[in-house]
């Protein structure tokens, strides 16, 4: 046996060993093929990977992806919206008595983090997500509109002006995050945090 297959089959469900519901079944199958996912997207891009790369990588039958999956495309969109709401649970946690800048100044620093710790899973998304056709782009623009409204109730933006600014952030903040991981400087990531704070105070703070 190749040390290739023995890995594989050390990461299946063995029958009899395992007393799971039917549905932590499929959660577990779902985890691994997502896991899979983005190994595989990760190392040859979205279209140059196969639903049979990741059934493959995954080791789950076909019948069993088309059950969780009705494509390649949904199966990116399943793994882009676990990794937005990981960003999002990491960058949520802030202190509701600090001032609305210091508030923000913790979420952007947990997302620089966040998004500098992997950042092939991090381009993976970020970039893949425009190679996955229209529906994940509205997707995306749907989780862009989720994150404003993170960062507007962080920092306590009431009104329209306030609110426009906020997306004028987020949207800056994401393209100035994608040309880092592209030019795979993780540490340029990092350093985007005090021109950004600053950038949110000249926005929000009033003169």
């Amino acid at each position: 046996m190749r040390r290739d297959e023995g890995i594989k089959i050390s990461t299946q469900l063995r029958p009899g060993r395992q007393r799971l519901s039917r549905d932590e079944v499929k959660d577990h199958q779902r985890t691994r093929i997502l896991g899979a996912l983005e190994t595989a997207m990760s190392a040859n891009g979205y279209h140059d990977t196969s639903v049979a790369d990741i059934i493959k990588a995954a080791g789950v039958s076909r019948q069993t992806f088309y059950e969780l999956f009705s494509s390649k495309q949904d199966c990116f969109m399943a793994g882009w919206a676990r990794r937005q709401q990981t960003v999002i649970e990491a960058v949520a946690d802030t202190s509701a008595s600090a001032a609305p800048m210091e508030r923000f100044a913790t979420l952007l620093h947990a997302y620089l983090t966040v998004m500098a710790t992997n950042p092939a899973l991090s381009r993976l998304y970020l970039l893949g997500v425009y190679a996955a056709g229209a529906d994940a782009m509205v997707e995306r623009l749907t989780m862009q509109r989720q994150f404003v409204a993170v960062v507007a109730h962080v920092l306590d933006a009431r009104g329209d002006e306030d609110r426009f600014a906020c997306r004028a952030l987020v949207s800056a903040i994401s393209t100035l995050v994608t040309n880092a991981l592209v030019d795979d400087d993780p540490q340029a990531l990092l350093a985007l945090y005090e021109p950004l704070l600053d950038v949110a105070r000249r926005l929000l703070v009033p003169r």
